[in-house]
């Protein structure tokens, strides 16, 4: 597990460029600082607001250059095994298309067009390949993957080839499936659900040794961030509401209810506005 002097050395890192594996536990390059008590902002299905394209490289340019921030995504299989990055089964409210993804073969997927929230049209269906190959190039892209359905060998194996296991990690909600991820990649940082503080001795024990993160839902006893905390875990929430397409509460309230807990990656729908938020309140206490 993460010690406490390591654990500060990750949130505190100043640049990219300063990552190197002899001073830094395996996966440090991943979050680049969290400044002035500031968490890390992840931007929910790669998107700078609900308005754009979802899980689309384009708009994982536009949502990189206006942070930087972390970029979430979803990945799912088509008939073929290939990775597309899609939240759905179904790929009718984001595409043109009708039906399974896994009922598509890629020729089919690469065919259709992407569809957003007032249903404009744009762009193609995004390649994992796609997006592994772009954050190589960009020294300051790092990914939050939900892998969904697909197998964590198979996610996590372009990562590993294309050396950003220190800028990726890897989201689990089951103990098999973080076992899995655990075995597929042992530099990428696997973040488990924790509902209750028992959970994090048996994930402590399945790291073996190994620093790892812990996925806290937001209605969480707060104790069991600060119990996280303590045990020198990455601790991860989000603001997301009902459906995850709009934060539960606004960007202000988020930042104030955040303040007063230990977390460190913070998703949400709105990363600009959440970013001026915690600005505007650091400016306010300071």
């Amino acid at each position: 597990m993460m010690t406490l002097p390591d654990r500060r050395m990750f949130l505190r890192m100043g640049s990219m460029a300063a990552c190197t594996a002899v001073l830094l536990p395996p996966g440090a390059c991943l979050a680049q600082s969290a400044r002035a008590g500031m968490p890390i902002i992840c931007a929910h299905r790669g998107w700078r607001d609900p308005s754009r394209f979802e899980n689309t490289l384009d708009e994982m340019r536009h949502t990189l250059r206006a942070g930087p921030f972390m970029l979430e995504i979803d990945l799912t299989s088509d008939a073929d095994g290939m990775i597309f990055l899609l939240h759905d089964r179904n790929i009718d409210r984001v595409t043109t298309g009708h039906g399974p993804l896994a009922t598509l073969d890629d020729t089919a997927v690469r065919a259709l067009r992407m569809k957003n929230s007032q249903g404009k049209v744009r762009g193609r269906v995004t390649s994992y390949r796609e997006v592994v190959r772009w954050v190589a190039r960009e020294p300051t892209a790092r990914l939050m993957l939900d892998i969904k359905d697909v197998a964590p060998a198979d996610a996590l194996a372009p990562v590993r080839q294309a050396g950003l296991s220190g800028r990726v990690v890897v989201l689990t909600f089951a103990r098999d499936v973080a076992h899995a991820a655990f075995a597929a990649d042992p530099d990428v940082l696997v973040s488990v659900l924790i509902t209750r503080p028992a959970d994090i001795g048996l994930y402590a024990t399945m790291a073996a040794g190994r620093r790892f993160a812990t996925y806290i839902p937001q209605h969480a006893d707060p104790a069991l961030f600060h119990a996280a905390h303590d045990a020198g875990a990455v601790v991860i929430t989000d603001l997301l509401g009902p459906g995850a397409l709009a934060d539960a509460m606004t960007p202000e309230a988020g930042a104030r209810w955040a303040h007063g807990l230990p977390i460190d990656i913070l998703v949400t729908n709105t990363p600009i506005r959440l970013r001026a938020a915690f600005r505007s309140s650091l400016r306010a206490s300071g």
